[in-house]
């Protein structure tokens, strides 16, 4: 479980923006946002050599499940991101004398 993410949400970003800068320096160019320089394949669920445990099933359940775990590790990063930009309680001082102002005001 771990490895998966800390490949895919870790060490692969990191690796694409390095990538990106190099194309940057020597091509003067960016990565292409469409580029897809490294592809991953699983064989998870789908052991069918002559695996008697291994069943379309298996193989059904085994897809679900990752995409369960793909689409939690989505939402834990937008949450991160609205806990990072949503309007919260800490406020500079200047903006909450500037709220005071606007609630006292007669319009």
């Amino acid at each position: 479980c771990a490895v998966i993410e800390s490949v895919l949400w870790d060490a692969v970003p990191s690796y694409l923006r390095k990538l990106d800068a190099q194309c940057r320096v020597t091509l003067g160019k960016k990565l292409p946002v469409d580029v897809a320089p490294i592809k991953f394949a699983s064989w998870i669920g789908g052991d069918r050599d002559g695996n008697p445990n291994c069943t379309p099933a298996v193989t059904q359940e085994v897809l679900a499940y990752q995409k369960l775990r793909a689409a939690k590790m989505f939402l834990n990063d937008l949450n991160f991101l609205y806990s990072e930009l949503a309007i919260s309680s800490r406020f500079s001082p200047e903006l909450e004398a500037l709220a005071v102002t606007i609630e006292n005001s007669d319009d």
